[in-house]
């Protein structure tokens, strides 16, 4: 017994130690370097690098040249088997405000290897409240949005892509 514990130890220092001593960073722009391949550019972000996340603020978020997002602060934080980001402050470009309100308050990615085929996704703002998963090998997106008020009034064109069902929320299925 002893010795399973001592095994079970030193496994989770060295688990633990592998995430301190990553370089967060260098994870950070091997991301952005394939995000470009998606025309997607994030810039004028500051990274600081914490012991167990990193930190990325103001960042600025262009696709296909048009300027899209600005982001307060993205939180990324590896741990192997269970990886978040949460996206703070999230400004939409002014273009998109004719479809869907502009403000996002925080979104929430969520990566764990016990269920390692959808990513959960859970999201708050002027919309309302949104929950959702993208299925990584059909390429399926799936949302639940408990709309605002402001949704229901001002955006119900972006609303008929939705199918409402019986608890008052909308449905939303893309393949991508």
């Amino acid at each position: 017994m002893v010795k399973v514990l001592r095994i079970f130890t030193y496994m989770v220092f060295f688990i633990l130690a592998l995430i301190y001593f990553i370089p967060k960073s260098s994870v950070y722009y091997y991301v952005e370097k394939e995000l470009e391949l998606y025309n997607i550019i994030l810039s004028q972000e500051e990274i600081v690098q914490n012991n167990f996340s990193l930190d990325i603020n103001n960042a600025q978020v262009t696709y296909q040249k048009i300027d899209s997002a600005e982001i307060e602060n993205i939180d990324v934080k590896i741990f192997l088997v269970y990886n978040s980001i949460d996206l703070v402050n999230v400004k939409l470009s002014s273009m998109a405000s004719a479809f869907i309100p502009t403000k996002i308050d925080i979104l929430n990615l969520k990566y764990s290897v016990i269920n390692p085929l959808h990513i959960e996704v859970e999201a708050s703002g002027e919309f309302g409240d949104v929950k959702g998963e993208i299925d990584v090998v059909d390429r399926n997106l799936s949302m639940i949005l408990s709309p605002s008020e402001l949704m229901l009034k001002k955006y119900k064109n972006s609303l008929k892509l939705f199918k409402k069902n019986e608890q008052g929320e909308y449905e939303y299925d893309k393949t991508f």
